[in-house]
């Protein structure tokens, strides 16, 4: 009888104590593949920062009828964001008129609406940057035109790079 006894007893040859039944009784979920974490931003179009090129300018123009002057920091088919020194009352999700000069061998006029999406303010300076998105009324060629310049510069950019790190 003992034998018996001994034989039902687990040894640590054989098996583990307490944690292989545990896990037959109560078998642990197989852990969930996770999705990659989702991107801050994504983008349809292709950005283009203009710290390294010629000041490019904007109009905006207010539903009172007011010109202000945006300094463009990137620009995309998609959207804008530019920096503005004067104090005009603007609000998030207000609409406005925009229009810009894309400087190519014959210059192309843009002008379309879009929605303010952000104000952001500086203690620093006086100046704010706003994030404006076209709107639906943006045609098809103005976008590619836009592609175009943004391809271009970018390629530029590019080139003065490799020549910077030759020379």
């Amino acid at each position: 009888m003992l034998s018996k006894l001994q034989a039902a007893i687990p040894t640590l040859t054989n098996d583990l104590p307490v944690d292989n039944w545990v896990n037959k009784i109560f078998p642990e979920k197989t852990p969930k593949k996770r999705k990659p974490e989702r991107l801050l931003e994504q983008r349809e179009y292709y950005r283009l920062d203009m710290k390294h090129l010629p000041p490019l300018d904007a109009t905006l123009i207010s539903k009172n009828g007011a010109n202000i002057d945006l300094e463009i920091l990137n620009i995309s088919a998609s959207g804008l964001s530019g920096k503005i020194t004067p104090s005009v009352p603007l609000f998030e999700n207000q609409l406005l008129n925009v229009a810009f000069v894309l400087p190519f061998d014959e210059p192309m006029l843009v002008k379309t609406s879009a929605s303010l999406l952000s104000i952001e303010t500086s203690e620093l300076s006086d100046a704010r940057v706003l994030r404006l998105q076209y709107s639906e009324g943006l045609e098809d060629w103005q976008k590619e035109l836009i592609h175009v310049y943004v391809l271009k510069k970018q390629l530029e950019l590019i080139q003065r790079r490799r020549e910077w790190q030759t020379s």
